[in-house]
């Protein structure tokens, strides 16, 4: 009798406290304008008019932006799945500060159509694509497990350098008024599954 009336109050109580201790085993969705500094959240939202600055964080889910934010800087701070940034007005910094530590995207890391982009010393799951940009643009010491992409590029000037890829490489379709620097990029002698497993 006594293992029944335990079922039952478990059985009562389950719908109250079930809601509770999930909420709370979950980081917050953020929608970003501002710094946030050592800090986990789980979905990042970036929308117009924004300046987000985000380090030495990590980031469960996804990052996107939304409108046309004004800046985004994401560094030293490992994000659990894609990284899909359009339409950045002033400018774009993924990576590393200053090159010194090795963030992670769980999938994805596409920019497009922003201006001013450094992406650095990223490992990232499945592609690297940098398309229909402005400004300024580098692409460095990255590694990316599937296709690396730099395409259709309108800028200053560009570097590409010194980067891993175990799909494709492509920097093609782009135009550059100062200096165009492609070189020592890599390609890995391994599929993309065996790359990400190699970590």
């Amino acid at each position: 009798m006594k293992q029944l009336v335990v079922f039952f109050l478990i059985g009562a109580l389950t719908p109250v406290l079930g809601p509770v201790l999930s909420a709370q085993a979950l980081p917050p969705d953020l929608v970003c304008n501002g710094s946030y500094h050592h800090r986990t959240f789980r979905h990042v939202v970036i929308p117009d008019d924004a300046r987000c600055v985000i380090t030495d964080s990590r980031i469960t889910g996804n990052v996107r932006t939304t409108g046309a934010p004004t800046v985004v800087s994401i560094t030293d701070t490992h994000i659990g799945r894609n990284i899909h940034v359009r339409n950045v007005v002033q400018r774009v910094t993924i990576g590393a500060a200053g090159c010194r530590v090795d963030p992670v995207a769980g999938r994805n890391l596409m920019v497009r159509n922003s201006r001013n982009v450094a992406i650095c010393e990223m490992s990232i799951a499945n592609n690297l694509v940098v398309r229909n940009n402005r400004g300024t643009l580098m692409v460095r010491d990255n590694k990316a497990c599937n296709n690396l992409r730099v395409v259709r590029n309108d800028v200053r000037s560009m570097r590409v350098v010194r980067n891993s890829y175990a799909g494709n490489f492509s920097v093609a379709r782009n135009t550059w008024v100062d200096r165009r620097i492609v070189r020592d990029n890599v390609g890995l002698r391994q599929n993309p599954s065996a790359c990400r497993r190699a970590g």
